[in-house]
């Protein structure tokens, strides 16, 4: 009996952990935003007939792609547990400068860039060695620091918006190979900076540095450089995005990057980037931008109200967070603190119980 009871037992498949495999995966950087773009585009043709039609889609993605290339910016420097509030500011810095001084009469198109990209940068330097070297919060130093930027702006323009030139609106308006200008670019910036994160050694540090800054600088990583890089991209990718949205508009207003700083946030908290710093992706965040975008497209088939899409990316916001405690890992950890704290023994428990044996 009991070898055929061995028999039996070996022949038994091993019963695989299906729950954790699939926990496993969903806490990736970057899976639970490919999720939702599948189920969103799943479902939108049942919500607005016509949202998935090339016309539609051609429409959408050039603002996808902005928002991709701000909040690439914004995910590095929440990799180095910060956030950056001076996006409003720079973008319509970079959109303003290569508006007003891009003409031929000007500066001419190809110095305004440069100046727009550069200049902006200098901000999101001056953020990043604050932050560094001083201590400060980010919230405060971002704010601060948008506050300065918007008083450039309205020192450069006046109070005034200026006319882009048809150079930089036709980029901005034309397609390649069937696919926007704006989409190609986009998708430019996400795959060099993915290498760069995930396939240099200056991105695996740069990653190190924002999940765990006192272990970097035991082993000698200068955490300060880091820290003011992010920053310093960040700025100047919200000013790339700016130069973008200025040949996209024609004639950007002076609060043309208000509506950026929301949805930069949203996208990269949904594609798995975690709040605290660390590891995340860059290519799960230009999902969550992809997501973002066809999620506004729908919501204004019912109403055009700003404050409604406001309260959608917040609530994605909300709904982000919870799954990172949840799928991340931290809230198992911190169940299994709790529960080591109370399975282990009083030690006034132990030594009355050692006595009276």
């Amino acid at each position: 009996m009991s070898e055929m009871a061995t028999e039996n037992v070996a022949q038994r498949p091993a019963i695989r952990d299906r729950d954790g495999a699939l926990k496993t995966v969903l806490s990736w950087p970057g899976s639970r935003s490919l999720i939702a773009v599948v189920a969103l585009f799943a479902i939108s043709p049942l919500i607005a007939p016509g949202s998935l039609s090339s016309p539609a889609l051609l429409s959408m993605l050039p603002f996808a792609a902005l928002i991709a290339i701000v909040a690439v910016g914004q995910t590095l420097v929440i990799q180095q547990g910060g956030l950056d509030l001076s996006i409003p500011g720079a973008v319509t810095l970079g959109a303003l400068i290569v508006a007003r001084f891009g003409g031929d009469d000007a500066w001419g198109l190809q110095t305004a860039i440069v100046v727009a990209i550069v200049a902006t940068s200098l901000f999101g330097l001056l953020s990043g060695l604050v932050i560094a070297y001083f201590g400060l919060p980010p919230l405060v130093v971002t704010i601060a620091t948008n506050a300065l930027i918007l008083g450039a702006v309205q020192a450069i323009s006046g109070g005034f918006g200026s006319q882009t030139t048809p150079t930089l609106s036709g980029f901005a308006l034309s397609r390649l190979w069937g696919i926007p200008a704006l989409a190609i670019v986009a998708i430019i910036i996400v795959l060099t900076v993915h290498v760069l994160l995930k396939g240099t050694r200056l991105g695996r540090r740069f990653e190190l540095v924002g999940e765990n800054p006192r272990s970097a600088a035991n082993i000698g990583i200068s955490t300060r450089g880091y820290i003011v890089s992010a920053y310093w991209l960040a700025a100047a990718l919200a000013a790339a995005g700016g130069v973008l949205l200025a040949g996209l508009l024609r004639t950007p207003t002076l609060t043309a990057g208000n509506e950026y700083l929301l949805p930069s946030i949203a996208a990269v908290v949904l594609g798995g980037t975690a709040l605290t710093g660390g590891r995340g992706s860059v290519v799960g965040t230009a999902l969550g931008a992809l997501f973002l975008a066809q999620l506004a497209q729908l919501v204004q088939v019912f109403t055009q109200a700003t404050a409604v899409q406001n309260i959608v990316q917040a609530l994605i916001i909300g709904v982000g967070i919870v799954a990172q405690l949840q799928l991340g890992g931290n809230a198992g950890r911190l169940k299994g603190l709790l529960r080591r704290s109370s399975t282990t023994p009083n030690p006034s428990t132990t030594n009355s119980t050692r006595s009276t044996t």
